[in-house]
């Protein structure tokens, strides 16, 4: 039990720290988005500990060979979690969960950012799809 307790710290920390590094700038803010998908949550109560909260997502891709990334952003703007679907291993459309540990963010409203990546032949295209938001709420 405490070892999968500081195993989710350790790894929430590592992913939260190469998200600052990988998330997109400010400055981004103003591209233009894709309509190659969609991700939302509903709000959800944050609990104490480390728990799974669910998410939904979509992919309408120009092709079948993709891949999504999803970013979890805090109210301050930091990287809170990260998740990556694959044409292989998950559908085009579904529901995922993420683990959010309580100590690691707070409550108020979460962006979530997809980006989806995809092949045509020998080009590798990517691009951003319209961001949504969520909130963590004490009850």
């Amino acid at each position: 039990m405490l070892r999968t307790t500081i195993a989710r710290a350790g790894t929430t920390a590592l992913v939260a720290s190469l998200l600052v590094v990988a998330s997109p700038s400010s400055s981004e803010a103003a591209r233009d988005f894709k309509p190659w998908g969609k991700v939302v949550s509903k709000n959800h109560v944050l609990k104490r500990g480390c728990h799974d909260y669910t998410y939904r997502y979509k992919i309408t891709a120009p092709t079948d060979q993709w891949s999504a990334e999803i970013f979890f952003i805090s109210p301050d703007g930091t990287g809170l979690a990260s998740a990556v679907l694959d044409t292989k291993a998950n559908p085009d459309r579904g529901k995922q969960k993420v683990t959010v540990c309580r100590p690691s963010t707070s409550y108020g409203k979460h962006r979530i950012k997809m980006k989806i990546t995809y092949n045509r032949d020998r080009d590798v295209i990517d691009g951003f799809v319209k961001p949504s938001s969520f909130r963590f709420k004490r009850r």
